[in-house]
């Protein structure tokens, strides 16, 4: 009973590790791991359709453009990066062509969450290199 115990604690320990939204970061070294992390779930997330490997370059294309613009300390420019990654993500769930089953890996919802997370982050660094947030 110990052993079923134990595996099932740790099991449940990974889950919420992966489920959870990424923590708010304060350096651009934390915000580059957090895209990082973002950019390895959209490269697994299921995609459906025709244009699923279309659909996905264009996501990743989209993280990495917000990646350059944190690497030049360009924090709006960044999240404006960002909020057209979640337009699409968005766009996808809308259709039903990106997964949205918890139990069949990662959703598009979390991808949306995460996105939120980098975004608040984006905007502390901004306040703190110009005393205000983003504005859009």
């Amino acid at each position: 009973m110990m052993k079923k115990t134990s595996f099932a604690a740790i099991l449940f320990a990974l889950a919420m590790f992966v489920a959870a939204p990424l923590a708010q970061a304060t350096t651009i070294t934390e915000v580059q791991a957090m895209l990082t992390s973002l950019k390895a779930k959209t490269e697994t997330v299921a995609i459906s359709g025709k244009q699923a490997d279309k659909d996905r370059a264009g996501l990743l294309a989209k993280l990495n453009e917000a990646s350059l613009k944190v690497d030049q300390a360009k924090f709006c420019d960044a999240i404006a990066k960002l909020n057209d990654y979640k337009t699409s993500v968005n766009a996808l769930i809308v259709v039903g062509r990106i997964n949205q089953d918890p139990a069949a890996g990662t959703t598009g919802q979390e991808l949306l969450n995460d996105a939120d997370a980098i975004i608040a982050a984006l905007n502390d660094l901004q306040v703190q290199s110009t005393g205000a947030p983003c504005s859009f």
